[in-house]
Order: structure tokens, then C-alpha cells, then sequence
């Protein structure tokens, strides 16, 4: 072989290798950290709703350390799940949230739902019980406690974690999958240690808020 293909093949090997340790990278400075730190335009919306929430939280008898907010317009492949610390009055965690197929839904574009059959993901204001589905074990069912969303219980509509979240969260939209999510605030599975923890460590439940920010 010439000097020349040799130097050919040499350099074709090394942008493979580039390529590939980039991309893993990548991947990994999007999914192996936690939390896994939103773009800081987010605080402001969630700081919106921090007070609200938290007079909301009182009057159902909820948590009043931390609420969960999920804010749909931001790319899923962004952190869109937040952990809001009520007396630290900050976000302290993040994670990934996938949204459901249904509705004409695009994996740029959910579209919301309260009916039964819709696959759509639904907005407002969930109560996050302690109870698990019955086939995801690690998730958490939610309740509906806004009239556009009182069906989300009987839905079967969970917190959970699902590993497609962590092989896709390297692009900037997650793709949409109907075997992991169907509706469901479908998180990294990361993400969900990091909350199955948090709700069960906590006496009251939690809120969980959706919302589209302007």
C-alpha cells in the first residue's frame, strides 16, 4: 500500500474515532449528570408558579418542600422536569420528559389531552400518589385535580422512567414511542431514582404541575 492510502486509511480511522468520542460525549454530558441542569431562562417560569403552587399545596393538604413542574415548551431533549425546593426557593433537580404520541402529536409539537384513548399527555395540576401501575413498578400513578384533567387517574397516567428517554436525550427532540409512553410524564431513568426517592422520602404528596410557557 502507498504512503498516501496509508495516510488515507489513518486519517478516515481517525475522524472515526472522533466522531464516535464525540458523540459519546455528548451523551454523556446530557444524561450521565443529575441533576441535569436546565438552560436558566427556566427559573423564571417556574418562579411564576412557585407561589401559587405552594398556596395550592396548603389548601390540599400537599407537600409544602418541594413541588414537580413540567414545562412542555421546552424541547424534550432539554431537561423540562423540575424539582422545585419550596425553602431553598430554587430548582435543586431536572430531568428529561418525553410526551405521548396521541392527538397528531410530533416529536416537536405535543398536543394535550384529557380523554380516555387520546395517548396525549395532559396539562394543570396532578396530585403524585405513592401507588405504582401495574406494570411499572418504579413509577407512580397521578391524579387530576383540574377539571381539564380529572381523568388522568383513570387513565392510568404515571411518573416513570423509561431507558428510550436515555438513549434518545442526546438530540434535541426525543422521539416520540408508544411502547414508553402513552401519555404518561415519561422521564430518564436516572431521573426517576432520583425521584422515586424524593416522593417516597416524603411524608405528604407531591405536586406536579404541566404547563406550555408563552
Amino acid at each position: 500500500m502507498s504512503r498516501k492510502k496509508k495516510w488515507g486509511c489513518a486519517m478516515t480511522v481517525l475522524a472515526a474515532v472522533l466522531l464516535v468520542g464525540g458523540f459519546g460525549l455528548h451523551w454523556a454530558w446530557k444524561y450521565c449528570g443529575l441533576p441535569e441542569w436546565p438552560d436558566h431562562k427556566a427559573y423564571t417560569t417556574i418562579e411564576e408558579r412557585a407561589e401559587k403552587a405552594l398556596a395550592f399545596a396548603k389548601r390540599h393538604n400537599m407537600n409544602e418542600n418541594y413541588a414537580l413542574f413540567v414545562d412542555y415548551a421546552i424541547p424534550s431533549g432539554t431537561p423540562r422536569l423540575f424539582v422545585w425546593d419550596f425553602h431553598q426557593h430554587k430548582i435543586v433537580a431536572s430531568t428529561y420528559v418525553m410526551h405521548g404520541p396521541g392527538g397528531g402529536s410530533t416529536d416537536e409539537r405535543p398536543q394535550f389531552s384529557n380523554r380516555h384513548g387520546s395517548y396525549c399527555s395532559s396539562l394543570g395540576r396532578f396530585l403524585v400518589t405513592k401507588e405504582h401501575g401495574n406494570r411499572n413498578k418504579s413509577g407512580f400513578r397521578i391524579k387530576g385535580l383540574d377539571e381539564d384533567n380529572l381523568s388522568a387517574y383513570d387513565r392510568g397516567l404515571m411518573i416513570h422512567g423509561a431507558r428510550w428517554v436515555d438513549l434518545n436525550c442526546w438530540k434535541r427532540y426525543i422521539p416520540m414511542n408508544g411502547k414508553c409512553c402513552l401519555g404518561c410524564v415519561t422521564v430518564s431513568t436516572k431521573g426517576m431514582n432520583y425521584l422515586h426517592q424524593l416522593i417516597m422520602g416524603e411524608q405528604k404528596p407531591l405536586l406536579l404541575w404541566n404547563f406550555v410557557s408563552k
